[in-house]
């Protein structure tokens, strides 16, 4: 009778940690879900613009996490662009402030 008790109390604990190991296996494959999450209220709201001779047109808006890759998100996110878009977006201020495909600010 002892032999059997201690099989199934082996048993028993073998089946708790498969079912921790499952959870924890569940939740790191969440992990990504949840992170995202976590930084949408820091995205940036970016206009992209395509150079026209002198001026520039209105291409599209892209939401971005860094504003120096806004004008290669434009540029990867709208065919139009050719790789000559660059992103601008408004500061606190008010004052437009620009990237262009080298990551370089420019004030518009």
């Amino acid at each position: 009778m002892k032999k059997e008790a201690a099989m199934e109390k082996r048993r028993w604990c073998y089946r708790f940690y498969v079912v921790i190991a499952l959870a924890g296996v569940l939740l790191m494959g969440a992990q990504p879900v949840f992170i995202p999450a976590a930084y949408a209220d820091e995205s940036i709201e970016v206009e992209c613009y395509i150079r026209d001779d002198n001026d520039y047109m209105p291409v599209g808006n892209v939401d971005v996490f860094d504003a120096s890759k806004a004008a290669a998100t434009c540029n990867s996110l709208y065919m139009d662009c050719k790789g000559r878009c660059i992103g601008c977006y408004l500061d606190e201020n008010g004052d437009e402030y620009c990237y262009d495909t080298a990551g370089r600010k420019f004030q518009r």
